[in-house]
């Protein structure tokens, strides 16, 4: 076998015709080698007392008249602070995501979010079949979505009018000029579909696509929105790859777990900071966690360049720590707030400005806080 062969794994490739290259027509796979994380002591692991606002389990709650024919809302929602140690904070509503697509409610599951600097630019992951795990990626052009079709306010029903006439095959020609601020990529198998993030380093989308011992990280195109690159790993025997990711202006990659028992507390939480390389990944335990995690389930992990700040985000509950201080954080470090509606809490990404974009289900839609956190 030839070294380019070797280097592109299982890429499978076809001839440009008339230009002597070659172009990849499906994901080149790396398979590492060794144990992905670094060792650690267990004995000098250590926890920092936050203060504890942990949100138990709840049923998933709609937006409100939602259930109820509430399909083309015409005004915002609002989801506020509740309780913890940020003392004000509203998420208001900024874009009602398409529920319907191809058939009755096939789009209504998103599962993550990537949101440009500027954020002009959406990406998000739905999961059409939470069987298969088969999900896909939809691209917005929000700056001209806005500007021009105002689905962030005097027309906030104008994305789900759109492609649920798509659905049902009465299209008007705004309908299709909304269509074109959309690219809609290939189905394809992605695990959970927590993860979606991008590295602001290098432009990459990155998705975790088998959160397990055994564990993958894949690579998507910006451009055909369908994985490009897969690298398969072991953590170790015992380390399970997290469902979350995101990355710091820096490049570095970041994912959490919670703990259930044995040598962490029960119900605390664990920080792994690393890098997804081109061939390979490697992480490491920062060896202080949270004494008390957000809530009952972890559903996604965002970063603030703004802040310079993590967020771990649970359902209707949000901790987050800063960077700089990770290892040495104390109590007063570690910022929490509960809030209200009891939605399922599906992403959270932030724009140059600060400003967050909360992403959450029933229906699918993304609210813009009012303030910093």
């Amino acid at each position: 076998m030839k070294n380019w062969q070797r280097q592109l794994g299982t890429a499978v490739f076809a001839t440009v015709l008339g230009l002597g290259a070659v172009t990849a027509v499906s994901a080149a796979t790396y398979t590492q080698k060794g144990n992905a994380l670094a060792n650690y002591n267990v004995k000098k692991y250590k926890t920092v007392n936050n203060k504890n606002y942990y949100q138990s389990a709840y049923a998933y709650q709609s937006a409100p008249g939602y259930d109820r024919g509430g399909l083309y809302q015409t005004t915002p929602g609002m989801i506020s602070r509740t309780a913890g140690t940020v003392k004000s904070l509203t998420f208001k509503t900024d874009i009602y995501l398409p529920v319907t697509y191809a058939t009755s409610g096939d789009w209504g599951n998103p599962q993550s979010e990537v949101l440009s600097k500027d954020g002009n630019t959406l990406y998000t992951l739905i999961m059409l079949n939470k069987s298969s795990q088969t999900g896909r990626i939809v691209k917005y052009d929000l700056g001209k979505l806005r500007s021009q079709y105002h689905i962030s306010t005097t027309n906030m029903t104008a994305l789900r009018r759109a492609t649920y006439d798509k659905s049902v095959n009465q299209l008007t020609a705004t309908d299709k000029a909304i269509l074109n601020c959309m690219q809609v990529g290939p189905t394809f198998n992605a695990g959970h579909g927590q993860s979606l993030a991008q590295n602001p380093k290098t432009g990459e989308l990155w998705f975790v696509g088998a959160a397990a011992v055994k564990a993958n990280v894949q690579r998507v195109s910006t451009k055909t929105l369908k994985p490009n690159k897969r690298i398969n790993f072991t953590l170790k025997s015992t380390v399970a790859m997290g469902e979350n990711l995101t990355f710091d202006k820096n490049g570095n990659a970041y994912f959490y777990t919670y703990s259930y028992g044995g040598w962490a507390p029960k119900n605390s939480l664990k920080i792994y900071k690393g890098k997804i390389n081109k061939k390979s990944v490697k992480f490491h335990l920062v060896m202080q966690g949270l004494r008390h995690n957000p809530g009952w389930k972890s559903q996604s992990i965002a970063y603030s360049a703004n802040s310079n700040r993590l967020y771990f985000v649970s359902n209707s509950s949000i901790s987050s720590v800063p960077v700089s201080k990770l290892g040495k954080l104390k109590a007063k470090d570690v910022k929490a707030v509960k809030l209200s509606g009891q939605r399922e809490f599906e992403g959270l990404q932030f724009d140059q400005n600060g400003d967050g974009y909360l992403m959450v289900n029933k229906g699918a839609e993304i609210l813009k806080t009012t303030g910093r956190f």
